[in-house]
């Protein structure tokens, strides 16, 4: 039995689906007020929420395998009241795990991002909280497995990333010029779902779409797409960081997109697409995703 940590969400729910195409059983972990309906027909549904340690016993009955993609980041940012990245994915993790490895778990597959150490995690109240879930991981007795994507294309390269094609404009955070390979959240979702039930996964992996682009690239692949020049306003590093400096008091979800945009403005991605290509999924390159956008926009 798997339980899917985070399965009404965007990328968990991909990887649920998956999960169950594949034949696996599969039990969602979901809130007691979250609408669970939109999730697959037949799958087992426990109620049950990071933050209450005493909730997830019953949840892990019988349990080989925990697959968690869940955060407090994406709800915390429409509004609701409640989850913190404290709460969620500080303590919640650390609920988790120590729940995990109690019911005797064999696997842990956790969901982390690429470039993961002491500047990411300083940067990004997120990012420290898992950093500190991956090291109370390696304490437990259980397999562990982190997945490290680098920046997903539908966050990073779409009109809310600041790719605003209808007034020709395009705001880069930073300079714009370090390469990253931005990945597609379905091969995400792909790569992760065979992890959770290789018979021989490796600790962590780390990887990214297959073309290193800078954000300044992306902008002229937009151009280039759009047939069309876009007037490019970069927000400046010195910038960027007063703000994460004040979101990290006021509003640590805001502060974690600050900060990665900060991280990746400064530090170049290293890994590469081998990961994915290495289970038969063929990458989604970030300039077929812009091309996509472009046409959908027209």
């Amino acid at each position: 039995m798997i339980l899917m940590c985070g399965g009404t969400g965007d990328l968990g729910g991909r990887i649920l689906r998956l999960l169950i195409e594949d034949g696996q059983d599969v039990r969602a972990l979901v809130r007691p007020q979250t609408d669970a309906s939109g999730l697959p027909k037949g799958i087992e549904v426990a109620r049950g929420d990071l933050r209450d340690r005493s909730s997830l016993d019953a949840a892990l009955v019988d349990v080989d395998t925990v697959v968690t993609t869940a955060n407090a980041v994406s709800r915390s940012m429409t509004g609701e009241k409640g989850l913190t990245i404290a709460a969620v994915d500080g303590e919640g993790n650390q609920n988790l795990i120590r729940a995990a490895d109690q019911a005797r778990v064999r696997r842990f597959v956790l969901m982390s991002a690429a470039g993961m150490g002491r500047d990411m995690a300083r940067l990004a109240p997120l990012m420290a909280a898992k950093q500190e879930a991956e090291k109370a991981l390696w304490r437990t007795s259980m397999r562990v497995v982190v997945v490290r994507p680098d920046m997903f294309q539908e966050a990073w390269l779409g009109p809310e990333a600041g790719f605003d094609l209808a007034n020709r404009k395009a705001t880069v955070r930073g300079r714009g010029t370090q390469p990253h390979r931005f990945v597609a959240m379905d091969d995400v979702a792909r790569l992760t779902a065979n992890l959770a039930v290789r018979s021989d996964p490796p600790g962590v992996m780390e990887f990214g779409g297959p073309e290193a682009l800078s954000v300044m690239d992306v902008v002229a692949a937009y151009e280039a797409a759009a047939g069309t020049e876009l007037k490019v306003s970069h927000v400046p590093r010195t910038v960027l960081r007063v703000l994460d400096a004040v979101f990290k008091r006021t509003n640590p979800s805001m502060a974690t997109g600050v900060g990665l945009s900060l991280f990746f403005d400064t530090h170049a991605g290293t890994w590469d697409d081998r990961p994915l290509r290495e289970v038969g999924v063929e990458p989604r390159p970030a300039t077929a995703f812009i091309e996509a956008v472009v046409r959908a926009s027209l």
